[in-house]
């Protein structure tokens, strides 16, 4: 897991959806790799963003909703 990947672009544009999407696909194909992942964001805001819609998505995908 070597890749370095950054996303820009305008507000609204689907930066956290994208971030969360690249973030499962890691994670399923090695569950460890959450240890290794690092996402950066600019404000508290998106941080909580990204991590509300990472752990929804978990929930879903594990039929517990």
């Amino acid at each position: 897991m070597s890749e370095f990947k950054i996303y820009t672009a305008s507000a609204g544009s689907g930066k956290t959806f994208q971030l969360t999407r690249h973030y499962l696909e890691l994670l399923l194909r090695e569950p460890d790799n959450y240890k290794k992942i690092l996402a950066v964001t600019f404000t508290n805001k998106a941080a909580g963003e990204l991590k509300e819609r990472v752990v929804k998505e978990l929930v879903e995908m594990s039929g517990d909703n």
